[in-house]
Formats: structure tokens, sequence, C-alpha cells
């Protein structure tokens, strides 16, 4: 039985992210959880158990941690604008300033008429071309008004426009953006032919050089395994540093000190893999 809305809830609306997204965490990391967990309990030595349970409690802290950040994402919607709440990221625009609302799947958002302040709105330009090469997360239209932040996400909210109240609400809040032509005529800003070449180099010398580490990795002996797991870090070191460059100089600072920080722990293990192997090679130990 459906209840009707409090005279508060008619004034402020507040939404979480939708179910399905908040188990992703439970869902990719779950396995690897109860595999840690077998192995915490069932190996036969106890050097194996102790790995077993260093990595269910590092997969725990980072399920939880991941399942909390979010837990706190949400999104507000007032009789004045619409408000995106999440860690590192705080968008805000008065309907006044809205041009329109997409809805096409899994690229939903709010599209506004000015660049939003602050550093929330660098944040997401700085992650606007995340994903694999020629397949980013986002579309053309969406890195656009990212990169001029325009742009307020809700795909994260969708479940709440096919199964809850949030397509009603913005009917009651904002008639003006529900009758709004769902395209919009927004820049694209194409890359030069030129430029694509270039990527597509680095592409294809990265994904080879992370191909035969798989392989060393996989078929190699134990030497070449420890070469192989050297390449993979080293490149997931460099690609880090990359976002962390990127995200700097855009002006997102906490991206960037998030890329930086991963691009230290690479290269630390990597020293000290390195490290190893020159013991290995030498015949110390």
């Amino acid at each position: 039985m459906r209840t009707t809305p409090t005279p508060e809830a008619m004034k402020r609306c507040i939404y979480h992210v939708g179910p399905w997204r908040r188990a992703i965490p439970w869902m990719v990391f779950g396995p690897m959880l109860v595999l840690a967990a077998s192995l915490w309990v069932f190996a036969d030595s106890v050097g194996d158990r102790s790995v077993g349970a260093l990595i269910f409690a590092i997969l725990t802290l980072l399920v939880l941690g991941l399942h909390a950040l979010i837990s706190y994402a949400r999104l507000e919607l007032t009789a004045e604008g619409v408000r995106l709440r999440q860690i590192g990221m705080n968008l805000a625009a008065p309907w006044i300033d809205v041009a329109g609302l997409r809805l096409d799947p899994r690229h939903e958002g709010f599209v506004t008429l000015h660049p939003i302040g602050g550093s929330g709105a660098a944040n997401l330009a700085a992650v606007r071309d995340l994903g694999w090469y020629y397949n980013s997360i986002y579309n053309e239209e969406q890195q656009a008004v990212m990169a001029e932040r325009r742009w307020i996400p809700i795909e994260a909210f969708a479940w709440h426009l096919r199964h809850g109240r949030l397509r009603e609400d913005l009917a009651r809040l904002a008639p003006a953006v529900q009758s709004l032509p769902p395209q919009l005529a927004l820049p694209v800003h194409p890359v030069s032919p030129a430029v694509q070449r270039r990527r597509l180099v680095i592409f294809l010398f990265m994904l080879g050089a992370f191909l035969a580490a798989i392989v060393m990795l996989g078929l190699g002996p134990p030497s070449r395994r420890e070469h192989g797991g050297l390449v993979v870090m080293a490149l997931l070191a460099f690609y880090a540093g990359w976002r962390a460059w990127r995200a700097f100089r855009s002006g997102a600072h906490l991206i960037g000190v998030l890329f930086a920080f991963l691009t230290l722990f690479g290269v630390l293990w990597c020293l000290l893999a390195w490290g190893d192997l020159a013991i290995l090679f030498s015949g110390v130990g």
C-alpha cells in the first residue's frame, strides 16, 4: 500500500543508489572472500592459513569501504534545484539553470546551462574518458558536457526512475525540465586523426606488454613469472601516474591524490620485486 508523502517529503526528496549498484562490490569480491576464507580455514600449513587470513582481511576492508562510499551517495531534489552528494563530488544546480534531462539507459543525467562551480565538477571532468580504448564509460555527449562542467550524472539512481517515485517527483518539482526534448544540440570536440593514431599505438603497445606478462605468469618458469608480475605492476603504475598527472592538470586534486597514491604503491612494489630479482640472479640466498 502506497502512503501519501508528508509535506516535508513534498519539498525535499532524497534518493540513494539503487540496490543493484549497492550489491556490485559484494558480487565482484564475494567469490574472492569465499576463497580467502576457505584458504584461511582449511589450508594445511600455518603459512597458507596466515596468507588466507591476510587476504580475507584486506578484501573485507575493501568491500566494506566500497559499500560505505556507495551508500553515502545520494541525490536530493527540492523545489529550488537538484544536488548530487558523494565522496569527492558535490554537484548542485537550480532548476532555472537546468537545460534538460537525459534519460538514455545507463547515461541518465542533468545538463546545465552554465558551468558548475567547485571541485566536484573538476573531479568529474577528470574521469570523463575512463574505460577501455574506444569504449569509454561515457558517450561523446557526456564527455563534452563533463569537460564543460555542465553535467550532473544520475545513472546510479536510475532504479528509482523505473521502480520508484523519482519520475513523479521530477514532474512535480521541475515540470519545465521534464517538458524539454530529450535530444539536445550539444557541442562535440572530435579528436584529431593524429591524436587517435598516437593513442592507438600506445594502447597496442601496453596491451601487447600486458598479454606477454600474463603468458609469462602462466606458462613460464618461476623466474619468468617474477618478471611477468613486475611488468604488469610497472604498467599499472605507469597508467596510475598518467591519470594522476591529468587529474592535477584539470584541477581534480582529490582524484589526483588517489592516483598518485596508487602510483607510489606500484613503484614501491616494483622496487621491492626488482630487489628480489637482483638477489635471485646474483646467487645470494
